[in-house]
């Protein structure tokens, strides 16, 4: 009888608010409130319809010991052609490889110029694309000895230093001149640490077009102390802009249902269960399809599994549904009649 009730107080689809108020023209019973809560927040076609998660407080990371232990890596497509971006984490130096297929080969070996030109990193960061999940690409991780971390799959905030990196390196290679373009951002310095991406990871400016006094190219050691401290300080007023617009996500844990974000998709359509953290923000969740890799912002908490049910999940949702239905004699009607003004939820 609630059951039906609850579905009559949401047609049309309002929200919780509206609801609530729609409930108090005609009935109730102890706990209705939190009933339309957890009934409108459980509805599919609601869930589904509703707008993109709001951003959450920026992430800022740690500046590393020292040049190109951290690196990132990421694919940029401009003009037809592929290209691999890497970035330095300490210096933001870039380099930018054409690829001639986005196979894990072709990344690997520019990878491994890049390498020998600069030592191996402790860690490299990427997004799940094919090239950086492959057998292939573990196994070179696991030969050349670094470690290898993925960020969640279409939320390139996750890795913002390659989406960063990603950026700069469009408008390098939209110049007329790319190897001029590239030099110039590399010997620019960076407005928040003073020194340019060449001078942190090399120790030294580099020569450019520009009348240059000749001791201004001699070897100059970075002060780490220092560049630590204003690293922090502008990422913190960075965090402090961002945060202005953003709000934190509800925390989710092991068996919470949710829904999930499609590819090209406006709306909530995959449905999944939380399996385990794999990272801040980001966890693996079992779908109907199998087990994938999923951000919150990409994700949507409900309070019924729907499409995917476990031993777990159905036993919560029988026990969820005799919850809900008691005598007619509970419910207290302050009105004899309910008007009905749409469809009932599904």
């Amino acid at each position: 009888m609630r059951k039906e009730i609850l579905n009559r107080i949401h047609d049309g689809h309002p929200g919780i608010s509206k609801s609530r108020e729609r409930a108090k023209q005609a009935v109730w019973w102890p706990g209705i409130s939190k009933d339309i809560q957890q009934m409108v927040a459980g509805c599919r076609h609601c869930l589904e319809k509703s707008l993109t998660q709001q951003k959450e407080p920026l992430m800022t990371s740690e500046l590393p010991d020292r040049p190109f232990q951290k690196v990132a890596v990421d694919i940029c497509e401009l003009n037809h052609e592929t290209y691999l971006v890497s970035v330095d984490y300490y210096s933001r130096y870039i380099d930018i490889n054409k690829l001639s297929n986005i196979t894990s080969n072709a990344v690997i070996n520019k990878m491994k110029m890049n390498f020998s030109q600069h030592g191996i990193p402790e860690t490299v960061i990427s997004d799940n694309g094919r090239q950086f999940t492959s057998q292939e690409f573990k196994t070179f991780a696991t030969a050349w000895n670094f470690h290898h971390i993925t960020s969640s799959p279409h939320y390139p905030q996750a890795n913002s230093e390659a989406e960063r990196a990603v950026q700069t390196a469009k408008k390098i290679l939209q110049q007329t001149d790319q190897h001029l373009a590239l030099l110039t951002y590399r010997a620019t310095p960076i407005p928040s640490l003073g020194k340019s991406p060449a001078e942190l990871a090399f120790g030294r400016r580099l020569r450019i077009r520009l009348p240059m006094i000749p001791k201004l190219l001699s070897p100059n050691g970075v002060n780490h102390k220092q560049l630590k401290y204003k690293d922090e300080r502008a990422k913190v007023s960075q965090k402090r802009y961002f945060d202005q617009h953003s709000h934190p996500q509800p925390s989710l844990h092991p068996g919470d249902p949710v829904l999930i974000k499609l590819d090209g998709e406006k709306g909530w359509k995959q449905p999944g269960v939380i399996m385990n953290e794999c990272a801040p923000r980001s966890y693996n969740v079992q779908t109907t399809g199998g087990q994938c890799k999923s951000n919150t912002t990409e994700m949507k908490k409900t309070f019924t599994y729907l499409g995917l049910a476990t031993d777990k999940t159905r036993q919560d949702k029988t026990e969820d549904e005799r919850k809900m239905r008691t005598s007619s004699s509970s419910l207290i009607f302050q009105k004899t009649t309910f008007a009905s003004v749409g469809n009932n939820c599904p």
